[in-house]
């Protein structure tokens, strides 16, 4: 691949994983306006379902065959797993968390993607990556004190969806480089999940109010979104250097959480935030080669 080539693939992929995060910040949001009065079940049924009828509608019968084609199954189911493994923690942890502070939790999952992707997928991990991710969790720290005092025995779920949220990642930049297409990805997740939240959303269902609808068709589109731009991020650019632009779901965060809680960030969150915007910027400017 020339360089020229892999600079534009990089400023793609950084720029999809953006769109992606802040989906995946409008996700949590509307699952907060959803946790009191839907069971859990439902709420996650409403993440896969929609996107996947939409799938499904768009490939047409002729193209299912197609669309499910993959060399890595195992993989693919795998990964199809872990966006459940994240959002369900994410659920509980927005029910008892404002959404700021539950999400700034869970960004400790970019430092684990550096941390493991050397690993994992071989991918060699540059300075500038390491500093860009540790200013990112310092910022996380920064942007989350002022809740651990009070809330501290609920951080629980959102840093076991960290865990997950780093696994993701992982295996979405392992697919890709497999050269597993962005739209059998997202199949297989959507898939993956509808038949897990299914039964749960079957058994406990509460009907939603005309409301309540409008929510969950927002929440099934951006997560929808969220996780088409996320496989197809990983597709184009390493793990590593698309992590620390992550942090951009923490802005999605804040302005859902501004618009519909009225929750007004406070000096550490405005802190915090200029800092994880600081290090995604040096991050693409130390990674992205220089002209000539």
């Amino acid at each position: 691949m020339d360089e020229h080539k892999a600079k534009t693939e990089k400023i793609a992929g950084i720029v999809m994983l953006i769109i992606s995060v802040m989906s995946f910040g409008a996700v949590d949001g509307f699952s907060k306006m959803l946790v009191d009065t839907q069971s859990f079940g439902q709420i996650m049924l409403t993440r896969y379902l929609p996107s996947f009828l939409a799938v499904l509608l768009v490939a047409g019968p002729g193209g299912w065959k197609g669309l499910f084609a993959t060399r890595s199954p195992s993989m693919q189911i795998l990964r199809g797993l872990t966006p459940i493994l994240v959002g369900g923690p994410m659920v509980f942890a927005v029910r008892y968390l404002p959404l700021a502070e539950a999400t700034v939790i869970l960004f400790a999952g970019p430092f684990l993607v550096v941390v493991f992707s050397g690993i994992m997928l071989g991918e060699r991990v540059s300075a500038s990556s390491w500093i860009g991710v540790a200013i990112g969790f310092l910022a996380v720290v920064v942007v989350a004190r002022p809740g651990f005092d009070a809330l501290s025995v609920y951080a629980v779920f959102p840093a076991t969806a960290a865990v997950f949220y780093a696994l993701l990642q992982l295996l979405s930049r392992q697919l890709g480089t497999r050269g597993e297409e962005t739209r059998t990805t997202l199949a297989w997740t959507l898939l993956v999940g509808t038949l897990v939240s299914l039964p749960l959303a079957v058994l406990d269902w509460q009907t939603p109010t005309a409301w309540q609808w409008l929510w969950m068709a927002g929440l099934g589109f951006t997560f929808g979104v969220g996780q088409y731009f996320l496989a197809k991020a990983f597709a184009l650019a390493p793990a590593n250097v698309l992590a620390p632009f992550s942090y951009f779901q923490i802005l999605s965060a804040v302005a859902f959480g501004l618009i519909v809680f009225h929750d007004i960030p406070d000096l550490w969150t405005v802190t915090g935030i200029v800092m994880i915007m600081g290090a995604g910027i040096y991050v693409f400017g130390r990674n992205t080669p220089a002209k000539g």
